[in-house]
């Protein structure tokens, strides 16, 4: 058997861009497009290659996503902030700039969305995205459930290491918020609520593209990842968690604990990397898109907004 250290780096990279590594999702307009992520080949590489996954052993934990962290708030970071904007086409100018600019690129990575900017879902009865994503959603969760696996069935009891709180939930609907690095990474309240003191769960740190969940991995149950209860008057305790992922520096939660906040405002954010929102909801608590629910079946994600109806009370 050859051991897994003893296989050329240019032979690997170049099996890994000769593979499939496209991923499509629906976007604003209802078009089908290819996803453009960064460092898709070496997605592909650390979670499809034997060697690949020998040393992805070494990145998913905390400590170095903590470390990548430091080195995106370092001032030397800032260089590749205009390349990035230009490579994904991000309209800037819908969002604040500092005085001074952005001292890093984590400061961009976390930057602010100018006031109005937005429209925010009008009406008690509508649920609105926390955030810029890509939405995938699951009527009911006690069905077989299969986040781009198939034969897979999501584990409520290991998503929330909660045996009761995994009861409540049972038959209920999920919500799954997809942000990719180019994306706006605060998120906000999506109804009027009053949010409960955050339960943080340790995990790993591995990535949540598409590509990860095909390999047969469940980021979502094995993840670094924090619940925040949101208690509702329409929509009963909405469960709202926060998923860490590869080379992702923090979860950070800017709000207070039994203080009711209004649908869209700030709830917190990611530092660098991509990330994911999940909102588990009771049983016959909402009625979803039937647009979000087609693309979903197909293991289809559809592109959204913040402050985008996804959701109505039923």
């Amino acid at each position: 058997m050859i051991p897994p250290w003893d296989i050329r780096w240019p032979q690997i990279m170049k099996q890994v861009k000769n593979k499939d590594i496209k991923h499509f999702y629906c976007n604003l307009k209802g078009n089908i497009v290819c996803e453009k992520t960064e460092s898709v080949a070496l997605l592909r590489f650390f979670y499809t290659n034997r060697f690949g996954k020998f040393l992805r052993n070494f990145i998913n934990n905390k400590y170095i996503s903590k470390l990548y962290g430091i080195l995106q708030d370092s001032a030397y970071s800032k260089r590749k902030i205009d390349s990035f904007i230009q490579k994904h086409n991000i309209d800037i100018s819908q969002f604040e700039l500092p005085k001074g600019g952005y001292k890093s690129f984590n400061d961009f990575f976390i930057r602010k969305l100018k006031l109005g900017v937005r429209k925010i879902g009008a009406g008690q009865n509508v649920l609105v995205s926390p955030a810029d994503s890509k939405l995938l959603v699951v009527p009911d969760i006690s069905k077989e459930t299969e986040f781009f696996i198939k034969n897979t069935k999501f584990n409520l009891n290991r998503f929330f290491q909660d045996n009761k709180l995994a009861k409540d939930y049972e038959g209920g609907s999920l919500l799954i918020f997809r942000l990719a690095p180019y994306d706006y990474h605060r998120f906000n309240f999506p109804c009027d609520c009053i949010p409960k003191s955050p339960k943080n769960i340790h995990g790993l740190y591995d990535s949540v593209n598409p590509i990860v969940y095909k390999t047969g991995l469940q980021p979502l149950t094995e993840n670094e990842r924090v619940i925040s209860l949101l208690k509702t008057d329409i929509f009963d305790t909405i469960a709202f968690v926060c998923v860490g992922a590869l080379m992702v520096g923090k979860i950070v939660l800017i709000y207070t604990s039994d203080k009711p906040y209004n649908k869209g405002d700030e709830m917190g954010y990611f530092e660098f990397g991509g990330s994911t929102l999940v909102l588990a909801f009771k049983k016959n608590k909402i009625k979803l898109n039937n647009n979000f629910i087609q693309n979903s079946t197909t293991g289809l994600e559809t592109e959204v907004r913040m402050g985008q109806t996804v959701a109505v009370k039923i």
